[in-house]
């Protein structure tokens, strides 16, 4: 782009009013000067002009007229540097016309301008002047690719106020790149000193515009060289204006110094870059590249009392803030900056507290002051009390609206929590508000990139090697919030080339990079290095110490949180180990502390060490319990004063009582006194509970005793008296005749069979009461147990389910009870389970599960980098820790070898082949690049397919373990959608090979026999933006089943090369697919956590019917509660299947629904045993199960 200069300077003047001056000539010649010599423009204009030669032109002492002048200026702006690059300079008279109505208008003076000065010395009327009006029209009708003004107009006592030239100036305050800067009185004429050579204000531009105001790229700019005039002119009583907006237009450009070996920077091996650590206004000097964004901060707090600098994580807003923005303030960019106090501080979990302190102290003072509050989120991830977030947001507002205060408040917030701030009315009243409070960071220019790459190195002496600043911003352009991934490999690439050897040479090398492995890797690199260098223990430590040190929001944001050391000595071994750990973590700057807390250096190290990732992904739970627990026992200590009332009851209590059982986590001692003391609580009322049933208990069978006893005492009485009665009666008819006798006697035995009969009842029944009582709480039990059973069923818990079956039916054995609602209802149950075993050993994640080909053995692979062999039955036979990384590809071999093996494919790069149950290593099978998603044997059982994401699939050879063939394919999808990618090779010809993982809807099929370019086959139906997740060829290689990631799966007919078949499977992305092994049977898996199983007989009914797509499933199978990784039937059984989830469990099923007319419903032992045979497996060998095994195996 050309750039064009005019600079003028006029001298002399007609009117005895305005006088001659004795600056503006030189004035004017020695800023030409600079601008031809280091401005860069094509021509710098002098006027009025002399010529002291042929070649040399001056600034000329002599008349100029008000036409002469206007002439030149507008030949100048509208065609001169029409649409290119302008730079005007004016040095001379310049003054306010006042009119009868008090009316102001600016001019400024030719020689032959007249003006009038009215009674109170102001000037009322004037001839042949440039009015500020007609030159602000003149700039808006020109046509400039930018544009700066220097006015030096303040002389002898005329000059221009600053509302008027605001006022007027109109163009510099509505263009782009238009630029002004000048100055006006401040109370008091400001003559010009008579022993300086230059006029007070260019005296002041001259050495702004000078190589010692340049920055550290040589250059001055407008913004630069206005911070520069301002802070030099605020003891001289001018008042600088600046106007305009846009970029920082660049002035002047000196060449870069051409240093002698003598002249060369000092070699200094101190590290200069900053790594996690943000910068501070100390180390101002090595923070390079935001030299605009720190010009808009200081322009928008200088206007306004509340500034918020938003951002994503990692894009450098506290570094902007602290060593741009604030370090510039001590710099006195802002006149009188230099003497506000400064107060930083992070909310924290009380942020009222801090700012109610640090207002208390500062308003004593009554001074400038500001407050800068550092990643403002936490008021929102710290602090959980609402009421006090409220009372903070209240008194910031408070604080930066109230005219009588002189605070101003700065304040940090990321991107993804502004949605947040819209909750609290005044917070987004104060960032709405008309004037610019906001600063959204944008990330880096290329120019500036580089520049925040470069320059702190040159500051110690030290090069990079040619390209490899290209390199390095090319690693991290275009990513968000990449910088402190930049400043850390920065700092690690300074460390292998200049602090470690002991002689140095002054450049940061290619070899160092590749040593840290770029940008990307340094980090992680570092990071992993370190926690390997730890003992195991040591290891533990530091899993449990990073979860202390993040937090999870309602949103499942996860962010850094300080911890007190108290907290941290609770869950390590000892304090030495604390110490020691520690230390090591801050040496290498991973972690911060000071004397009471420990946080993560940034939160960078929470997205990209992809270990502490994953210990977040595991433990979010752990870490949201841990939280809970600590909060409602701060509650209970400092608003309850440890009261019993504020406990914890009820769910929350079983719910964090249940976590510890089961994690065993170290609690601080408050925390462990708080639960113990919530237990003990529950215990004491629990035991109340049963000792008020117990006492209820006594008192009822006491009664019933009593009752009893009395009952009995008035039988014998009764009996006593019939006896006496009888007996009495039968002397008395002693003598009467034999047949009267024999009469009587039958009578006397009817009557006393009746009194019998009135008397049985009440004998009977006294009995039956206290058994009753027993047979009413068994029958109580009997439906909660069934109760419980359908409650776990409901929620899809089977194995669950059919344990409180089993309890439930041995207790209806007991009782004697065959109750027919009863085992109708327990039927539903336990005929309907599908789930039949759960084997449980992993860690983290289960990625893959396969049977061995006779279906001896179960193979399964995990997220925690180990591979479990288990027999049929689900017992643990191996651990398998081959990996170094996480493992996603678990496959055996054919059945028709001689010898069983399977292979595992892992992130780790590697393929790897073991004998059936892993006792050997058979081939390590090292050549991708990237990780190793899938594999997959050759019919023959003579090769094996692997697929990477380094966009290749290799074809190895199994007796020797080499690479046979290397396919490649550039089309692949990103490889951080690591479920994308699967092969499989057909079962009956070992030259079709199928894979997925392309962009565009489509999967590749080879026939390696036929040519070795695959055919790229594209999908009707599914736009760009679905992916073939899943290929899986049926045992007779007929059809090849594939899986998208709307949920969808196709079937394709090999022989046929069409789709035959559409099933709307799921409304998530399906990850597994697995055929029967009589092909009648498609099983799908899916994100959506459920299994669903497909009669593949129905595609010839699809075909003729053209329906859509097959909708019903013949079973759905429920309980992962994770989504569904690998699924394979039993290789002999089309009615088992096993799978592998998120969950970290694998789970076998049976899909065979049982008829209930098989089994006599009325039948409890024949129910007993059928229930028993399927839970059989799941509960061998668990000692929480003792119980069940003794009521199915007496």
């Amino acid at each position: 782009m050309a750039r064009y200069a005019l600079v003028i300077g006029i001298s002399e003047y007609q009117s005895p009013r305005l006088g001659n001056l004795q600056k503006p000539v030189a004035d004017a010649e020695a800023v030409a000067q600079i601008l031809v010599q280091y401005g860069d423009f094509q021509t710098v204009k002098r006027f009025p002009v002399r010529w002291k030669d042929q070649n040399t032109a001056e600034l000329a002492t002599k008349k100029v007229t008000g036409v002469e002048l206007g002439r030149e200026l507008k030949t100048f702006l509208q065609e001169q540097a029409a649409h290119h690059e302008a730079l005007i300079y004016f040095s001379g008279h310049g003054f306010t016309v006042y009119d009868n109505l008090g009316q102001q208008k600016g001019y400024l003076a030719a020689s032959d301008c007249q003006v009038e000065v009215g009674e109170n010395h102001q000037v009322s009327e004037q001839r042949y002047g440039i009015s500020l009006d007609s030159f602000n029209e003149l700039i808006r009708d020109s046509q400039l690719s930018s544009l700066v003004v220097l006015l030096d107009c303040c002389h002898s006592g005329y000059f221009l106020e600053r509302q008027l030239i605001k006022q007027t100036l109109t163009a510099f305050s509505s263009q782009k790149d238009y630029y002004l800067i000048t100055a006006c009185r401040s109370y008091e004429d400001a003559l010009a000193i008579k022993t300086e050579d230059y006029s007070i204000f260019t005296n002041v531009v001259l050495k702004g515009l000078a190589p010692e105001n340049a920055s550290r790229n040589r250059r001055v700019s407008g913004d630069r060289l206005f911070d520069y005039v301002s802070s030099e002119l605020k003891a001289v009583f001018q008042e600088p204006i600046r106007m305009g907006w846009g970029r920082s237009i660049i002035l002047v450009t000196y060449p870069q110094l051409k240093l002698t070996p003598n002249g060369e920077k000092e070699f200094n091996r101190e590290n200069p870059y900053r790594g996690l650590y943000s910068f501070e206004s100390e180390q101002a000097q090595y923070f390079f590249g935001r030299e605009q964004a720190i010009r808009a901060l200081l322009d928008r707090i200088n206007n306004n009392r509340f500034l918020a600098v938003i951002g994503a994580s990692g894009c450098g807003k506290s570094s902007l803030v602290k060593a741009g923005l604030l370090a510039y303030l001590k710099d006195n960019q802002i006149p009188g900056s230099s003497q506000w106090e400064i107060e930083i501080f992070t909310p924290g979990k009380h942020p009222l507290t801090k700012l109610i302190e640090i207002l208390d102290r500062q308003h004593k003072q009554n001074q400038p002051f500001v407050i800068f509050i550092d990643q403002l989120e936490e008021i929102f991830t710290l602090c959980e009390d609402d009421a006090e977030r409220q009372s903070f947001i209240h008194l910031m507002a408070e604080e930066v609206t109230n005219s009588d205060r002189l605070t101003r408040i700065i304040v940090t917030i990321r991107t993804d929590f502004l949605d947040r701030c819209a909750a609290y009315p005044e917070a987004a009243t104060l960032i709405n508000r008309s004037h610019p409070t906001t600063y959204v960071v944008t990330p880096l220019s290329r120019s500036e990139l580089e520049e925040a790459i470069k320059e702190p190195a040159t500051l110690h002496g030290v090069k990079f090697q040619q390209g490899l600043i290209t390199q390095i911003a090319d690693d991290v352009d275009d990513q968000p919030g990449a910088l402190p991934l930049l400043q850390y490999a920065l700092k690690e690439l300074w460390r292998v080339c200049i602090e470690k050897p002991e002689i140095p040479e002054k450049f940061l090398t290619w070899k160092g990079y590749k040593e840290i492995r770029g940008v990307k890797g340094a980090l992680e690199n570092r990071a992993n290095l370190l926690y390997q260098s730890f003992s195991s223990t040591d290891q533990v430590f530091v899993h449990r110490m990073f979860m202390e040190l993040v937090q999870l929001s309602d949103e499942n944001q996860v962010t850094r949180r300080r911890t007190v050391f108290e907290r941290l000595e609770a869950i390590a071994d000892s304090i030495e180990q604390l110490r020691r750990v520690v230390q090591l973590l801050a040496d290498q700057r991973l972690i911060v502390t000071d004397k009471d807390t420990v946080e993560v250096a940034h939160e960078a190290l929470l997205t990209e060490w992809n270990l502490l990732r994953s210990w977040i992904e595991e433990d979010k739970e752990n870490i949201r319990l841990s939280r809970l627990l600590e909060t409602e026992c701060h509650e209970w200590q400092v608003r309850f004063k440890k009261s019993d009332e504020a406990l914890l009851t009820g769910a929350k209590l079983a719910t964090i009582a249940e976590w510890k059982d089961k994690n065993q986590p170290k609690l601080p001692v408050e925390e462990a006194e708080f639960l113990q003391k919530s237990l003990a609580k529950r215990d004491r009322e629990i035991q109340e509970e049963l000792e008020q049933e117990r006492q209820l208990r006594e008192a009822a069978e006491a009664r019933a005793k009593a009752e009893a006893e009395k009952a009995e005492q008035e039988r014998v009485a009764a009996l006593a008296k019939i006896e006496t009665a009888l007996e009495a009666e039968a002397r008395a008819k002693a003598e009467a005749r034999e047949a009267e006798a024999k009469t009587k006697v039958q009578k006397q035995r009817t009557r006393f069979a009746i009194v019998a009969a009135i008397l049985a009842p009440l004998i009977i029944g006294v009995g039956l009461f206290v058994e009753g009582k027993k047979r009413e709480s068994d029958a109580i039990a009997v439906g909660a147990l069934i109760s419980k059973a359908q409650d776990n069923f409901e929620k899809h818990q089977q194995l669950e389910a059919l344990i409180a079956s089993i309890q439930a039916l041995d207790r209806m054995k007991k009782i004697n009870s065959s109750n027919p609602t009863y085992l109708t209802q327990l039927q539903k149950v336990i005929y309907n389970v599908r789930e039949h075993n759960r084997l449980e050993g992993h860690k983290k994640i289960v990625n893959a599960v396969n049977y061995s080909p006779n279906g001896k053995i179960i193979i399964s692979g995990s997220e925690d980098k180990t591979i479990i062999v288990w027999d049929a039955t689900g017992q643990k036979i191996k651990v398998i820790s081959g990996h170094k990384k996480p493992i996603y590809g678990i496959s055996f071999n054919h059945f028709n070898h001689k010898q069983i093996m399977f292979a595992s494919a892992s992130f780790d790069k590697t393929v790897m082949l073991w004998s059936e149950k892993g006792n050997k290593l058979i081939f390590p099978l090292i050549s991708h690049q990237e990780a190793v998603f899938n594999i997959s044997f050759s019919p023959d059982n003579y090769t094996l397919a692997s697929i990477s994401g380094d966009g290749t699939i290799k074809l190895w050879d199994i007796k020797t373990g080499k690479l046979r063939k290397t396919i490649k394919d550039k089309k692949w999808i990103t490889k951080e959608i690591t479920t994308a990618y699967s092969i499989d090779i057909n079962p009956k010809n070992k030259f079709i090979i199928a894979s997925s993982g392309y962009l565009d809807g489509r999967f590749n099929l080879w026939n390696l026999a036929v040519s070795e370019q695959p055919l790229a086959l594209y999908i009707m139906g599914l736009n760009n933006n679905i992916i073939i997740t899943k290929v899986k060829f049926n045992h007779s290689g007929t059809i090849l089943a594939l899986a998208s990631s709307d949920g969808t799966i196709l079937l394709w007919s090999v022989e046929k090369n069409k789709i035959i078949g559409k099933i709307k499977a799921h409304d998530e992305i399906i990850y597994s697919l697995a055929f029967s092994p009589n092909d009648q049977l498609i099983a799908s898996g899916s994100q959506d956590k459920i299994v669903k199983i497909w009669n593949i007989k129905e595609i010839e009914n699809f075909e003729n019917s053209k329906k859509q797509s097959l909708l019903t499933p013949i079973d759905i199978l429920r309980g992962h509660y994770g989504a569904i990784n690998d699924i394979q039937f039993h290789p002999k059984n089309s009615q088992i299947l096993v799978t592998a989830s998120d969950d970290k469990t694998i789970r076998i099923w049976q899909t065979k629904k049982q008829n209930l007319n098989t089994i006599n419903s009325l039948e409890i032992n024949k129910i007993l045993k059928y229930s028993c045979g399927l839970v059989e497996e799941y509960i061998a060998n668990k000692n929480m199960y003792e119980n069940i095994r003794s009521i199915c195996f007496k």
